[in-house]
């Protein structure tokens, strides 16, 4: 039986070691990052267009120095680029902009149900068995999050508008999810995501400019706050999570990065004063566990999807 956790010899553990560690990495940036957006001072399209722009010119200094990586930029590339790059823009315009309107704690935890989401689609998408059980779970999920958003009623900075532009994004995400999958058959990912970020970019940046934004607004503490947000979780948590799922097993990385919206929860309520009702509480544990349930259950041919939709959920 192969390896999958990468325990098996001494020589493996190393590398399991350090994957454990880039994923913890790149949990407490994610964690971070929703609270970052609610911070910079800007709109959600301003702070995501320079979330974007910060990025391109390191990604583009990977062709510019490895030719390997600049051969790979061909017609097939531009073409998984332009439907890669338009779903991520999307994700990206809801994303922002929801974290703008209502809590974090709602965004973070109405992302949550991804997985769950991402396991119903892909049994019909790409064949892959999904069980009732899974499905179940998927609803006591759902559930919570009622309970979640219910619970947000009167709390200060909520906005019923913004939790529901919270779950267009968990669509469009999903979609940008599984659009990948499939584009990653015939691209590969390093020069993929150079291209995906650059036509993202290049839409926010048209979006921004054809709806007015003013995209001079960011000033004092906004600037250091968007350089953390592009290095941070929007470049170093990425590198992070895909090194490290070779070396250790898909349901450990899925599950530590559940903790992913916990933290974005607990830094809210510390760095910005947001509020926790007693209902959001108990559905919020309601949709962690419920998730983790779905994860742990999964079968094994779903484990790798579950695994990267996880690692992926709301990464900004």
């Amino acid at each position: 039986m192969p390896d999958r956790g990468g325990s098996g010899s001494a020589g493996s553990r190393p590398p399991r070691t350090l994957a454990l560690i880039a994923v913890g990495g790149a949990v407490l940036t994610w964690g971070f990052s929703n609270v970052i957006i609610k911070a910079v001072s800007t709109t959600g399209l301003v702070a995501s267009f320079y979330r974007l722009w910060l990025s391109i010119p390191l990604l583009w200094a990977l062709p510019l120095i490895a030719p390997s990586v600049r051969a790979r930029l061909d017609r097939d590339w531009l073409s998984a680029s332009l439907v890669g790059g338009g779903l991520f823009a999307l994700h990206q315009v809801l994303f922002f902009t929801s974290l703008k309107l209502t809590t974090v704690a709602n965004v973070a935890l109405i992302g949550a149900l991804q997985p769950p989401l991402v396991l119903v689609i892909a049994s019909r998408m790409f064949g892959e068995p999904s069980s009732r059980r899974a499905l179940g779970l998927s609803l006591v999920a759902l559930a919570g999050t009622t309970l979640v958003v219910l619970g947000a009623r009167g709390v200060p900075g909520w906005s019923p508008l913004g939790d529901l532009i919270a779950f267009a994004n968990l669509f469009a995400f999903t979609a940008y999810f599984l659009a990948s999958k499939r584009i990653r058959l015939r691209a590969g990912t390093i020069e993929y995501l150079i291209g995906m970020t650059t036509v993202a970019g290049l839409i926010i940046l048209a979006v921004s400019l054809l709806t007015g934004q003013r995209l001079a607004s960011p000033h004092g503490w906004d600037w250091p706050l968007l350089v953390c947000l592009a290095l941070l979780p929007g470049t170093l948590g990425h590198f992070l999570t895909n090194w490290a799922h070779p070396h250790t097993s898909a349901f450990i990385v899925s599950i530590m990065l559940l903790a992913v919206p916990v933290i974005a929860c607990v830094a809210a309520a510390v760095f910005l004063g947001e509020q926790l009702t007693a209902m959001q509480l108990v559905g919020g544990a309601v949709v962690m566990v419920s998730v983790a349930a779905v994860v742990l259950t999964a079968p094994r041919a779903a484990e790798t999807e579950l695994a990267e939709s996880v690692a992926e959920t709301d990464a900004p």
